[in-house]
């Protein structure tokens, strides 16, 4: 996470209510273990199985430039470098039936993918507290594939948006 994200992610950060906090795309675990830094429960889910099959919605000019399995990392780092948070192994969408139903008080959603991002947040908005957050990665205006594809067709406006990151107060 670059200089000034992480400063903004941050100050999103101290901004929720206590509660419980999930990161969707956990990768190594480095955003989660500041996520985690609180005395609340933290889970991250991930498959650390890399990317799933990729789909049109995925594809940059025809070419995918997230083929499966890119990514693919070993679970011990992530649960290494935020040891306070829960891991939940599986890809999103197919796991959220066994996430916690919440309610959260933040969300971050990393995961490069159209799918899962937009499973993401459909099943997150209902699953947040008042004055909640929902942050998203890789984040691009006016595009409509990958993350950024279904982060852009949220039906709600954005509280807002910084280089690669948007966000939602609830």
């Amino acid at each position: 996470m670059l200089g000034m994200e992480r400063g903004l992610f941050l100050a999103l950060l101290s901004t929720v209510p206590d509660g419980p906090r999930i990161e969707l795309g956990v990768y190594r675990g480095e955003t989660l273990a500041l996520i985690a830094n609180h005395p609340g429960e933290t889970i991250g889910v991930d498959s650390f199985e890399g990317m799933a099959a990729e789909t049109e919605r995925d594809l940059l000019d025809g070419i995918s430039h997230y083929p499966k399995g890119r990514f693919a990392v070993d679970m011990a780092p992530a649960q290494a470098n935020a040891p306070r948070a829960r891991l939940i192994k599986g890809f999103v969408p197919d796991i959220l039936g066994s996430v916690p139903d919440g309610p959260y008080a933040f969300a971050h959603l990393d995961m490069d993918q159209y799918a899962p991002t937009k499973a993401a947040l459909d099943w997150i908005f209902p699953r947040m507290m008042p004055n909640g957050v929902v942050c998203c990665d890789d984040w691009f205006a006016g595009r409509g594939i990958l993350a950024a594809g279904a982060i852009n067709e949220v039906a709600r406006p954005f509280e807002g948006t910084s280089g690669r990151k948007a966000w939602w107060r609830i």
